[in-house]
């Protein structure tokens, strides 16, 4: 357990933005989105050199084009340095990864939508490059040729099932193995990248002189050779700017801020830093490299950065080399950087992200291995930060244990009056670890546990594939709309089962026999698909740097993580959607079989309608009046257990040999906008398109009416004991807050529900007349954050459908 420096800790809490982040918050106030084309540039000059040789050789020596000659600038405000484009706001694209991915560049007005709210008109110029990128690299992308597959073994039925928001994501998001989760930076910041470098030149030296004949080794060692040299290059660039730019610099302070970033970026990240500003600045050049390897989603996660930053933070501050307002500064500043640069998401991600900044994710708290508490005083400093900056991304994560101290806690329900928008969220530790060493990962390596994206767990010893070959979550409550319409989905298509017309079913069994027929169909005809596409990808797509710096199992074998292991790979899936189908399954059993209070026609006939008409609402109002999860209510709340248990049942009956029993894990994202867009009307009184329920353990918007602890009660029947994460969204009053009493309750309640099994909670803190002024006025409330399933947005930037799905969530008091 760490010795806390309390006086550290109320020396942190007086601290404020410095000028510099000041500066740059400012900046990204009033930035404009840009669409930058330069990496594009590269791409094709490099693949169009290197036709003909081997595919890892290709896709290393395309990163290093990339790096040797991206525009780069070091802006006035910067104290660390490296972004992945010279923009405060920048996108980046991706064809050489999803190839034609973009349709909008073919327009002649050039205009492409950034995200669902910000749309960019590019110049003549830049729009060519992508186009150029889009002729180079589209019809022959790892997506093209996976669809092909898939054609060929299921004919349309899979982009049918992506059409009718049945699956997702689609192939064109690329989210490869290993890519949305956190570089090795425990590993990364002792030794640094010139230790890797001599690691694969060993390596390859040894295949040499063996007798091993599988080539692909020497190819993947000699190829991250390459791009972390290219990397080191990459920061000697930024120390040569750094060295310009203190030459016309009449500012002395500046001009020796200058000065030392160049002396910096000389040493690191080839060399294992020796300060904590050298080992964020290491961090910023290898995030940098991830994101410049696959834009799409090369988000630098930090995962457990107050345990692997922690030795340089307290070695600093004990000797004097940094103050802790420097320390602030700094981390300020890299959180920031990571949290503004964003990319293009194809359409089928827009809708489940609705947002395209990196959703990086920070953790904080937790156990060591030893089990006991890991909390420290950075633990609090990250928290701190992040209060202050007062921006959507990063997701920060705090891991909840029997054994993490009020201090921590209370601060992170601080740090969530700060940014009103569920940061931080959550998770439990002591859950998370008990999945992972049931399905047999060892102690020591389950607690290092980390969040990929919003909520969802990796560990640094597994490739993550979850989301992988176009598999990472499917529609629950879509299976329940196949079985009330004969397997016909939203779109017409028959893409499930023919399982009858459910006005002749005779009992209630009859119709969920139904619902679990199209449920087993839909899930393992996906799975097969998605492992289709896994023998596919690896033909077509390399990514040596996050495979060298992401895993030490690829280093030391010689293989891509693309190229998956069964030993050395996690696969998973979100099955979504659940409580909306139990609340329907359960209004069903409730209005037409038990009380029989309507015909399974009559509300077939609301359903097919949309509840249209004097009759249509009549039902309504009987299907929204019907017990639903969420204010325990032991039959709708065993309804959802008997849903969830099912829906595992089934996902783990599929036979994923060699590789492992597929991990559910139900977490957030704007998916429930997603999902709700291929379900038609539902017997929970959802009107069709609707949004499904946000999170993924949540009550339906408005319709948990016992108060808060009913909802915990709820979702401690529920269980959803198979998932290792699911997302609880919550709201409560700002005047709930307002002074420590009200803190230390929120305090109590979250602990409360943690130690009875709660996974995963976080809160909005806001009223809702404060949202509906928003949404009147979005110009005044540009800073506005909100939580939406498992990450936080801006709230003018989001959908009018989930705008209105966070206001009419219930706002609830302690």
């Amino acid at each position: 357990m760490n010795n806390i420096d309390n006086s550290l800790l109320e020396r942190i809490d007086r601290i404020s933005l410095s000028p510099a982040n000041t500066a740059w918050r400012e900046a990204v106030r009033t930035a404009s989105w840009h669409i930058h084309a330069d990496r594009e540039r590269w791409t094709v000059k490099s693949w169009l050199e290197t036709e003909g040789e081997d595919l890892e050789i290709r896709r290393a020596k395309l990163l290093k084009c990339v790096l040797d000659n991206l525009t780069i600038d070091i802006l006035p405000f910067d104290q660390i340095v490296a972004r992945a484009t010279p923009s405060v706001i920048g996108c980046a694209t991706a064809m050489d990864i999803a190839g034609d991915y973009i349709p909008a560049i073919w327009n002649e007005d050039g205009v492409v939508d950034a995200t669902m709210d910000a749309s960019v008109k590019i110049d003549n110029e830049s729009l060519e490059i992508l186009r150029t990128a889009a002729r180079t690299f589209g019809g022959k992308s790892a997506p093209d040729m996976s669809y092909k597959a898939w054609e060929a073994a299921m004919g349309s039925w899979g982009r049918d099932a992506e059409d009718a928001k049945l699956k997702d994501p689609s192939l064109d998001a690329s989210v490869y193995g290993q890519v949305t989760t956190s570089l090795n930076w425990d590993k990364i910041v002792k030794v640094g990248l010139r230790s890797y470098i001599d690691e694969a030149k060993a390596h390859l030296e040894e295949f040499r002189s063996g007798t091993d004949t599988d080539i692909n080794k020497a190819y993947f060692w000699e190829a991250a050779i390459i791009v972390l040299e290219a990397v080191i290059d990459h920061a000697h660039r930024y120390a040569d700017l750094a060295r310009e730019k203190a030459a016309a610099e009449e500012d002395g302070f500046r001009k020796k801020q200058l000065l030392e970033i160049a002396e910096i970026c000389e040493y690191v990240p080839e060399n294992a830093p020796r300060t904590f500003q050298e080992a964020l600045q290491l961090m910023s050049f290898c995030g940098v490299a991830k994101i410049m390897e696959h834009p799409m989603h090369g988000n630098p996660h930090w995962g457990r950065a107050d345990q692997y930053l922690y030795p340089f933070f307290k070695k600093d501050i004990e000797n004097g080399t940094i103050t802790v307002e420097r320390a602030a500064e700094l981390i300020a500043d890299l959180i920031g950087r990571w949290g503004t640069q964003c990319f293009v998401q194809p359409k089928s991600q827009k809708l489940s992200h609705q947002i395209n900044f990196c959703i990086n994710n920070i953790m904080v708290g937790g156990v060591n291995a030893d089990g006991t508490d890991a909390s420290n005083e950075l633990s609090y400093l990250i928290l701190h930060v992040v209060g202050l900056l007062k921006i959507s991304s990063p997701t920060v994560g705090l891991k909840w244990s029997r054994v993490t101290p009020d201090w921590l806690i209370k601060k992170a329900i601080r740090t969530n009056i700060e940014t009103k928008g569920g940061i931080p969220l959550f998770e439990n530790d002591d859950v998370v670890i008990d999945h992972y060493v049931k399905d047999g990962i060892s102690y020591k390596d389950a607690v290092e546990w980390s969040g990929l994206g919003c909520v969802y767990p990796c560990i640094p010893t597994r490739a993550e594939h979850t989301g992988a070959h176009g598999l990472g979550a499917f529609n629950v409550a879509g299976c329940l709309h196949l079985a009330l319409h004969n397997g016909i989905d939203i779109n017409g298509k028959q893409t499930g089962l023919a399982t009858g017309d459910p006005r002749t079913f005779k009992s209630f069994e009859e119709l969920y026999d139904a619902f679990l027929k199209q449920h087993k169909n839909l899930s393992h005809r996906c799975f097969r698909l998605g492992n289709i596409a896994r023998r596919i990808e690896k033909d077509y797509i390399r990514l040596p740097l996050i495979s060298a710096l992401g895993l030490q199992f690829c280093m030391d074998a010689g293989r891509d993580t693309v190229d998956a292991d069964p030993d050395h790979m996690l696969q998973g899936i979100g099955d979504r959607g659940i409580i909306d189908a139990a609340d329907s399954l359960e209004a069903i059993r409730y209005l037409v079989f038990d009380k029989k209070l309507l015909s399974m026609e009559e509300l077939m006939d609301a359903l097919e309608n949309d509840f249209s008409g004097e009759r249509g609402e009549e039902i309504r109002q009987l299907c929204l009046k019907a017990p639903k999860f969420g204010n325990d209510i032991e039959e709708a709340d065993l309804m959802a257990r008997r849903v969830s248990d099912d829906s595992a049942r089934i996902i783990h009956s599929y036979d994923n040999s060699p590789f492992n029993k597929i991990m559910i894990a139900r977490e957030g994202l704007a998916w429930h906008y997603f999902g709700g867009l291929g379900v038609g009307a539902l017997p929970n009184g959802r009107k069709a398109l609707e949004p499904l329920d946000d999170g993924s353990i949540s009550p339906m918007r408005g319709m948990d009416t016992n108060g808060p602890t009913a909802v915990l009660h709820s979702v401690l029947t529920a269980q959803f004991k198979d998932s290792y994460a699911q997302v609880l969204n919550q709201k409560f009053s700002a005047a709930l807050l307002k002074d420590e009493q009200g803190i230390d309750k929120l305090v109590a309640y979250t602990k409360a529900f943690m130690a009875a099994g709660g996974t995963h909670i976080q809160y909005n803190i806001m009223d809702s007349e404060q949202l509906k002024e928003a949404k009147v006025k979005p110009e005044d409330n540009k800073d506005l954050i909100v939580r939406i399933g498992g990450f936080s947005a801006y709230f003018v930037q989001l959908s009018n459908e989930i705008q209105d799905d966070v206001i009419y969530r219930s706002e609830m008091e302690l």
